[in-house]
């Protein structure tokens, strides 16, 4: 079950686990609960994350600076930035984030829906974005828009 957590490449449901390792749904769920508390009492680099009612494992983030320069970098700073101005600011129109960051905006949106990370819908002749399930899963934050909110407040202060 480990394994497949490590290999999957986006968080898992219990029952999508529970398929891939021949145990029972309920079995999959003790199972990560110990993980994730051997995780823990280890003190490990790696923890066990929760995402809506999905599963991965995830760097613990007071470790991300030994691994930044390891990693391959899959979004650009500037559509980041705009990622984390929209999910923010959520919903927000494209027409006023457009007035923030300039017309340069309406490419970095459309990379970023085409990574399923934002959604639009049409509001007149803009759209009204929104970041997805995919985007909470992405960067590992809760599904609601609070939050995401407060994460990112979190990571001002710091």
């Amino acid at each position: 079950m480990e394994a497949v957590l490590f290999a999957a490449s986006q968080p898992l449901r219990a029952s999508d686990i529970s398929d891939m390792c021949g145990l029972s749904p309920d079995a999959v769920r003790r199972e990560l609960k110990r993980l994730e508390k051997e995780y823990d009492e280890r003190d490990s680099a790696v923890m066990m994350a929760k995402i809506g009612q999905r599963y991965s494992l995830q760097l613990r983030p007071e470790y991300n600076h030994y691994a930044m320069p390891f990693a391959e970098q899959e979004i650009s700073a500037d559509v980041l930035k705009t990622a984390s101005i929209i999910a923010y600011n959520q919903p927000i129109l494209q027409s006023e984030l457009a007035k923030m960051l300039g017309s340069n905006v309406y490419e970095k949106v459309k990379v970023l829906r085409q990574m399923g990370l934002v959604t639009g819908k049409h509001v007149g002749q803009t759209l009204l974005l929104s970041t997805t399930r995919e985007f909470s899963e992405k960067f590992g934050l809760g599904t609601k828009k609070e939050d995401i909110k407060e994460w990112m407040r979190s990571k001002q202060k710091q």
